[in-house]
């Protein structure tokens, strides 16, 4: 695995979880749900990974696990990996879970982002969600599409309204 990048560096004092919002597979749309719901109820500020929403995340999860064929949801502190959904609980029910997230962040309560709405991307304002970037070529009077360098391949941005929030 060559490149590989210092998550723990990269990754202090954060909570990153890999989630999947597709929900056709409901065993782990539901174990996605719970990882979200133990984490809001400790009220820890956290990172969420959509990997049905962006390749990168899953190439980012493989490189991470060093394997192929990844499970949803992984939750990493620190950079370091505690594990998926079972791990989580596990060190719930223990009491565990609390100590180890003493240190991360808390979210300031509510309700939603008033230019998002809560949902944390918004269609990106340069393409509008088209994912095409139109630019001229300069060498004839013909426009040409090429792909928007501001946004996911789903045509979406962050909101910089909640990684303001974030930090």
């Amino acid at each position: 695995m060559g490149g590989c990048r210092n998550f723990r560096e990269l990754e202090k004092g954060k909570v990153i979880v890999y989630t999947t919002t597709m929900t056709v597979v409901r065993e782990t749309a539901d174990r996605c749900n719970v990882i979200r719901k133990i984490l809001q109820n400790h009220m820890i500020r956290y990172e969420e990974r959509d990997l049905f929403m962006s390749k990168e995340n899953q190439k980012e999860l493989m490189e991470r696990l060093g394997q192929n064929e990844i499970g949803v949801p992984q939750v990493f502190l620190d950079g370091i990996h505690v594990g998926g959904v079972e791990a989580i609980e596990a060190l719930n029910e223990s009491g565990e879970l609390r100590e180890r997230l003493q240190k991360f962040s808390k979210v300031m309560v509510r309700s939603s982002c008033d230019k998002c709405g809560g949902y944390r991307f918004m269609p990106c304002l340069v393409c509008h969600g088209s994912k095409k970037s139109v630019h001229r070529n300069d060498f004839t009077e013909e426009f040409c599409a090429l792909r928007c360098m501001q946004c996911d391949e789903n045509g979406l941005m962050r909101c910089d309204m909640c990684l303001d929030q974030q930090e």
